[in-house]
């Protein structure tokens, strides 16, 4: 009888395409919620932060941009920036 080949990190066989993996939510920690503060009020980013704020602020920055550009677009005919610039 034929053995599966397993993927090592995941258990699942190496012949089927992985599910997206669905985490549970979790509470920001200190420094999480300091940055989502600090990005939705304008405010520059503290290097003291850890990797994950900063990915925190990232994503509020960036998505707060996106939906800048859209709203934008929608009421104006005006190219688009290609980067949003972030504090």
């Amino acid at each position: 009888m034929p053995q599966q080949h397993m993927d090592d990190r995941s258990g699942q066989s190496a012949s089927h395409p992985q599910a997206p993996i669905i985490r549970a939510p979790r509470d920001l920690t200190y420094d999480e919620k300091k940055a989502a503060e600090a990005a939705f009020r304008g405010e520059p980013f503290n290097p003291a932060w850890s990797v994950a704020a900063a990915a925190v602020y990232e994503g509020i920055v960036s998505a707060m941009c996106r939906m800048q550009v859209a709203a934008l677009t929608d009421m104006e005919a005006i190219p688009v920036a290609e980067e949003c610039l972030t504090r």
